[in-house]
């Protein structure tokens, strides 16, 4: 699985002297698209949020999707952050999945992302 096919948010901030990528996307949640378990009883399902500003390292943190997510959302929308496709991503930013992979899979395998 490549994680270019499950983003949930992407949003971009563009403003003043902010260059910056902030969104999630989803991971493998066990039993969330189970059809023998009500949805009512399913877990939350998982998530890692991403933020970088342009230069700058990324950083990540796995979560899971509730309420409190979409406020986020939200609150990033409020404060000038605009939502953005995957395509205008990889325009803004080519090279965005090599670099997220990569640092990614070292910030699981030092566990600091679960």
């Amino acid at each position: 699985m490549s994680i270019e096919n499950e983003f949930a948010f992407i949003g971009w901030c563009n403003e003043d002297n902010h260059d910056k990528i902030w969104g999630y996307f989803y991971r493998p949640t066990e039993g969330y698209d189970d059809p023998n378990i009500p949805y009512w009883r399913r877990p939350f399902r998982n998530i890692c949020t991403f933020w970088a500003r342009r230069g700058k390292a990324m950083q990540f943190k796995g979560d899971v999707e509730t309420s409190d997510t979409h406020k986020l959302v939200n609150s990033k929308l409020k404060k000038g952050y605009v939502r953005i496709s995957q395509d205008r991503l990889f325009e803004i930013w080519p090279t965005f999945v090599e670099e997220a992979e990569g640092k990614l899979m070292w910030e699981v395998l030092s566990g600091k992302v679960k």
